[in-house]
């Protein structure tokens, strides 16, 4: 069961982190729990503020005073939802999962933004950087969301991405939840990776049908078996093919899902900078909100 003492969603002020307060507010009202709205004051930075040398208290005081009228004028024609506002200074990253700390929230809520090849290799995103640190789920709400999913205030479809390892049986505990609060249609979704495919071309082309057949029988079984009976008459199972982000994303526009949960794998520094996980590639593909679960180390 999902543990869920507070929602917080972190917030930049921008267009793409209102999006991110709308999905939150849904979800805060649906598990009738606190939503902690946190933004940071990246001091160290050139700051969107206008001012480079300035105390910091009294920038702070101007900052909350400014960032609580325009939360008060974006949850206003959202669900009503109990909310508090925390304002702090230092780097995002630090900052917010200090908030989440303190608050024991069970679900960090954040929109993730667009770089260059070159600047995401070098810097990350705050969102990446959280994607990988934080101990509780991480639900990241892409900036470049299409038109049609910008406005999203609620969730009628979530599916789960199971590849039957330690971090997706979390992400299957946590979608069930998601499922079951937000009434929400439910997808258990596999994919056969490029490579088994290959695979399976290699050790029989002939039987390469019946091998194939076989092998998704299994997984559908397989996945039938992790569904709860409670959760079994609304949920569909689908076994994919292909490179597991482009896979999980065509299958989800095609059936209109609103919401991917998902594994994230503990990899090495140098291997997340250089080949990413299919979560961060499903993120950066921009069509989604991503509820990322790690497995606490």
């Amino acid at each position: 069961m999902l543990d869920m003492p507070a929602v917080v969603c972190a917030t930049d002020l921008s267009e793409a982190s209102n999006k991110a307060i709308s999905l939150a507010a849904y979800i805060a009202n649906s598990f009738e729990t606190k939503l902690i709205v946190a933004h940071v004051i990246d001091l160290p930075a050139v700051t969107p503020y206008g001012e480079t040398m300035v105390d910091p208290q009294e920038l702070r005081a101007r900052v909350e005073e400014a960032t609580r009228a325009q939360m008060v004028d974006i949850l206003a024609h959202k669900p009503p939802v109990e909310w508090e506002l925390h304002i702090t200074l230092g780097y995002p990253a630090k900052e917010i999962q200090q908030v989440v700390n303190e608050t024991r929230a069970g679900l960090l809520v954040a929109a993730t933004h667009s770089r260059s090849g070159l600047e995401r290799f070098l810097l990350g995103s705050v969102s990446r950087k959280l994607m990988f640190t934080l101990t509780v789920p991480f639900l990241i709400i892409p900036g470049a969301l299409p038109m049609e999913r910008s406005s999203m205030s609620r969730v009628d479809s979530i599916m789960i991405a199971c590849d039957f390892s330690e971090d997706s049986d979390l992400a299957l505990t946590l979608g069930f939840d998601m499922a079951r609060h937000l009434k929400a249609r439910l997808t258990l979704a596999t994919v056969i990776d490029q490579r088994q495919l290959d695979q399976i071309l290699t050790t029989d082309p002939q039987r390469e049908h019946a091998v194939a057949d076989r092998l998704i029988t299994e997984l559908t079984s397989r996945l039938r078996a992790f569904t709860p009976d409670d959760l079994k008459k609304d949920t569909t199972l689908a076994v994919l093919a292909g490179h597991p982000h482009e896979e999980l994303n065509k299958y989800a526009i095609l059936n209109h899902v609103d919401l991917i949960v998902m594994g994230v794998h503990g990899r090495g520094f140098i291997e997340n900078l250089m080949v990413g996980s299919t979560t961060d590639r499903l993120v950066r593909l921009g069509q989604f909100p991503v509820l990322a679960v790690r497995k606490p180390h």
